[in-house]
Order: structure tokens, then sequence, then C-alpha cells
């Protein structure tokens, strides 16, 4: 079947396939072309049952018994800042089907550390975890009381975190709806190789993929992604051309971070390379092996990506450290994992905070 469709102002002709296809890279061949440091022969450790909210002396705000939609983010949110002061809850911009995409800022230091998630819709687990952090995080803060061994009070005073939970929610909300949420139902379908299962789609709502957007390197994403908007791997017809990505990256060139941590699903995975060489590699592979040892996940030494990320524009153009963290292992179900990765996760940004604090950098 061939599909017709406008995108920008560019007329596309796609031949649409069932969606079992895979698209194929072409082009760049980074294993030929590129150094990297040996990769480990390191295993993450087994996934365990754990109790969903073993710490928990409150009755929490954030739950979900499904995809964790733009919907119940946004009531969470509201909820949220009513409870505690603490949070600062704006609007850094607007997706393509003008969804607001929400910052909440936490503490009241001067060093600053960003953390986003559901750069692809079919990872919205990670808005889970990153809303569920910062409920957590707000309460032992209102409270003063000890967050396991970290004192939250004494943290926040000297570091703020700037959370954007959800990156990309009409993606999200294609995930949780099957498409019925977009008012371009039909081209969404033929985006997506004419089937109407969209439980795989990580794009934007216009089937570019946001997390191939970044400049750095972004013509090897164009090059080995498709060169039409789909589901997955479509780098746009150039850099920072969707509205999400705009809104992050000013973001970036606004605040002065001192590191960067994307939550991505599924791998049990921990990234932090892309080339970066002596002192510099020093510390982010350290700030790494850090959060791979509390976590229990595999730490990758290679790129883990083809140009056009987040973590790589974060780091070429700020040089501060910057991780990609995998969730889990089962993306189409991933809730019944969700445990474990709190259990793994909820100490994560109060190693990062203590780790800086003590002067681990070159």
């Amino acid at each position: 079947m061939l599909v017709v469709y406008l995108y920008l102002d560019v007329w596309f002709y796609v031949q649409a396939q069932p969606p079992s296809v895979q698209v194929q890279a072409v082009g760049w061949n980074w294993q030929e072309q590129q150094e990297e440091p040996p990769v480990p022969k390191e295993e993450p450790q087994p996934v365990t049952e754990i109790p969903l909210y073993p710490d928990l002396e409150f009755k929490s705000v954030v739950r979900t018994k499904g995809v964790y939609t733009y919907e119940r983010m946004l009531g969470h949110l509201q909820a949220l800042a009513k409870q505690y002061e603490l949070l600062d809850v704006d609007i850094i911009g607007e997706s393509v089907e003008q969804r607001a995409i929400y910052l909440v800022k936490l503490g009241h230091g001067s060093k600053k550390i960003l953390l986003d998630g559901a750069h692809h819709g079919s990872e919205w687990i990670s808005s889970f975890l990153l809303m569920t952090m910062i409920e957590h995080y707000a309460y032992h803060y209102h409270t003063g009381q000890p967050f396991y061994e970290y004192d939250l009070r004494e943290l926040l005073s000297t570091y703020t975190l700037y959370v954007v939970p959800m990156v990309n929610p009409d993606g999200v909300e294609i995930v949780a709806t099957s498409g019925r949420s977009s008012p371009n139902f039909d081209r969404l379908v033929a985006i997506n190789g004419g089937s109407r299962d969209f439980t795989r789609w990580k794009a934007n709502g216009r089937g570019v993929d946001l997390n191939r957007q970044y400049p750095t390197n972004w013509h090897l994403a164009r090059n080995y992604g498709p060169p039409h908007p789909a589901w997955a791997n479509y780098a746009g017809l150039g850099p920072l051309t969707e509205p999400e990505v705009i809104a992050l990256d000013q973001l970036h060139r606004e605040e002065q971070f001192c590191a960067h941590l994307t939550y991505h699903s599924v791998g049990n995975e921990v990234f932090y390379y892309y080339y970066q060489t002596g002192a510099w590699l020093e510390r982010d592979r350290g700030l790494a092996q850090a959060v791979a040892r509390l976590t229990g996940y595999r730490l990758r030494h290679s790129s883990g990506g083809i140009g056009g990320m987040a973590r790589d524009h974060v780091v070429t153009t700020y040089r501060i450290p910057s991780l990609i963290i995998e969730l889990g292992i089962n993306k189409p179900k991933p809730l019944p994992e969700f445990a474990d990765m709190w259990a793994r996760n909820r100490r994560v940004l109060c190693l990062v905070m203590t780790w800086l604090e003590e002067g681990e950098e070159p």
C-alpha cells in the first residue's frame, strides 16, 4: 500500500509495511569508525520481587494501574504542588499536539541537576519513576525524616533538581490510547505501517524520534534511520525541528547544570560514554560506575547510540556528566517490574548529589 502525507511542508511517499518489519541501519558503522574503551564482562543483577513501597510512611499520590498517562501525571502534579511548598511547577513548552511540557523544581541550591523521562512514548514507565521520586523526595524534605542514609534537607540546600518527567506527552498518549487521542489518527496508522497497535510507538505526534533530534552528529542519526516519519528512529528534516526538543534545549542553554540523567527503557543498563578523554572521561566514568553499583545495572562503555541523542549533545556541548539509565527488561508490560525499578533507583539522585559534592570532578 502506498501512503502519501505532508510533514513540515514536505510530501512523503511511503510504502506501508507490517509492524514486524524492522528498520535497517545504513551508512555509518560505529564499530569500524570509532574507538571506544573495552566493554567489561558485566551482567546486571537478577530482577527480584520487592514490595512496591517498603519505606512508605504516607499515602502516596503518585500511583497507576496501567500506562502512566499525561492526564494522570497532570493531576498528580497539581496535587503535589498543593501539598509541598518545596515544589515549583512550571511549563517550558508545548508538544506538537499542544500539550504542556512540565518542569518540576525541587530544592533551593545554586547547583542544578537535570533529569528527564519519556523521550519515547513507549517508555512511559520512566515518567512514573520520576514522579514517584519527586513525591518521596518532597515528603522526606517536608518531614525532615532521613531518606535512607541521606538528609534531603541538607542536599537540597546545595542542589536544585530540575525534573522534566514527560518530554514526549503526545507519544505517551498515542501508546495509552492506541492513537485515538491524536487528531491525526489515520496519518499515525499509516506511519505505523497500517497497524492500529501502537504499543511500540516511540516517536512524537509527527512521527519524529525526539532522541534523534539533537544537533550533535545529527547527520549520523539521519543516515541510520528511515527517511520519512516512523514509529521510531526518524530524525526529522533537521536537528531541533520538534517543539519538545526545542524546549529542552532551551532549558539546557538557560541553566548551568552540573549533571544530567535521562531515563529510558529497557535494558537494566547505564550508558555514559560519548568520546570523552582524559580527566573528563575519568570523571564521567566514575559517576556512572557509582550509579551502576547502586542500581546493580550493567555499566556500558560503548556509546550506545548513533548520534542526535540528548546524551551526545549534553556531553559534547556542556561537558557535564550525562547518563542514560535504561530501566527494566520488559518494555511492553513494564508495570510489574516497577517495584524493582524503584528499589534500584530511589537513591540515585541522592548518590549523584553526594558524589558531586564530595568533589569527584577533574
